[in-house]
């Protein structure tokens, strides 16, 4: 054999070999990271309310507050007018809940296991969002506080999570009011960002609320 031919026959055990140790520490990190974060817990235990995902089942509960133009004034989503196509909609986050990085929890009455307003919270990179909604006769008894300071807890015990934070209308005070409880800041005012179908087809202001890793989460909330 020649002496190029030797070469060559040396260097494809080594490239396999190389190959191989890739695959061994790729397979290492990604078995570190799934250790480090642990699935997102698909129930959460609360004082007065369960988080759980939502199913069929909470549909006339989720139109209750859902078709309330009061409850959805500040919303980014058009109030529901009809139950059928949030049947459909259910359905189809039952199949898929936790995908994309993209989570969301009914709160649920402890005795009726009734859904009464929901928590909503998508991470990207090393931040996360977060949303709430709820049932305005359960409004000012500290449940929105109660359940996104929850989720909030469960997104800071993940190591790479450096921020959460939520958009809020600036004429919401009730939402305002829990988000400062929980312990966001103020730190921008986004012009003509978001639309409130309910309020006005054109974009208006929106307050960036942020908090960061190592704050003191706030008194407890609306």
């Amino acid at each position: 054999m020649s002496e190029k031919g030797k070469q060559r026959s040396l260097a494809f055990p080594l490239a396999t070999a190389l190959l191989l140790r890739f695959d061994l520490l790729l397979s290492r990190a990604l078995l570190s990271t799934a250790l480090m974060n642990p699935p997102p817990p698909r129930s959460i235990e609360l004082a007065r309310v369960r988080l759980r995902p939502a199913t069929v089942a909470d549909a006339d509960a989720i139109f209750e507050y859902g078709s309330d133009p009061i409850v959805a004034r500040y919303t980014d989503w058009t109030c529901l007018t009809q139950v059928e196509p949030l049947i459909e909609s259910l359905q189809r986050r039952e199949s898929t809940w936790g995908q994309d990085q993209d989570y969301s929890w009914v709160m649920a009455t402890l005795t009726e296991d009734r859904a009464i307003g929901g928590v909503r919270c998508h991470i990207s990179g090393n931040a996360a969002e977060i949303g709430f909604l709820l049932n305005r006769r359960f409004w000012g008894q500290g449940y929105a506080g109660e359940a996104a300071g929850a989720v909030m807890d469960w997104l800071f015990s993940l190591p790479e999570i450096d921020r959460v934070w939520a958009t809020c209308d600036p004429e919401n005070a009730a939402s305002i009011r829990v988000l400062e409880k929980l312990g966001l800041e103020r730190e921008q005012v986004l012009r003509q960002a978001i639309v409130r179908p309910q309020i006005s087809p054109e974009p208006r202001d929106a307050y960036l609320y942020v908090r960061h890793r190592g704050q003191p989460r706030g008194k407890r909330s609306d």
